[in-house]
């Protein structure tokens, strides 16, 4: 019954690694020698046009650290919430899931990544899928209390 809990956590925590990847490969993709330069230049009023992309690159990477940061943690908790507590984390997930696409939006609007789209799909697959009949069954269970199940033993006597 926990299975489907665990592979949600699993798929979150997968959903986290791609997110950093993605964060990783911009700021990989940057040019720091470039970005050292321009900063050391502060009366420079003209950019050169390779200057302007590594100026645009620098941007979006930051933006993307800035936006995704928070929903990134919030997965991580979800997913090791859901892989060892097994119950615990669906609030998390969901609420992570809805930040990152809201995200997605912000930043798609401010530099029209590639990826976007197909974050946005897994996003909504995870929402299904936190949102399914077999994971809100495990994760709205709950442990009945000495008082509750005092009942049902004495009618089993």
């Amino acid at each position: 019954m926990y299975r489907q809990t665990r592979v949600l956590g699993v798929l979150l925590i997968l959903q986290v690694g791609a997110m950093v990847g993605i964060g990783v490969w911009l700021f990989a993709s940057i040019d720091w020698d470039t970005i050292v330069n321009l900063s050391n230049k502060p009366g420079q009023i003209r950019l050169q046009t390779t200057d302007k992309s590594e100026v645009k690159d620098f941007k979006r990477a930051i933006l993307f650290a800035v936006y995704f940061f928070a929903p990134v943690v919030l997965l991580l908790l979800a997913g090791l919430g859901f892989v060892l507590l097994r119950r615990r984390g669906w609030m998390l997930a969901s609420v992570a899931q809805a930040l990152i696409m809201l995200s997605c939006l912000f930043f798609y609007g401010a530099s029209r990544p590639w990826f976007a789209y197909p974050i946005i799909a897994y996003c909504i697959l995870m929402i299904l899928l936190l949102n399914s009949r077999s994971v809100r069954a495990v994760v709205q269970r709950r442990q009945l209390t000495p008082a509750e199940a005092k009942p049902e033993i004495a009618h089993g006597e």
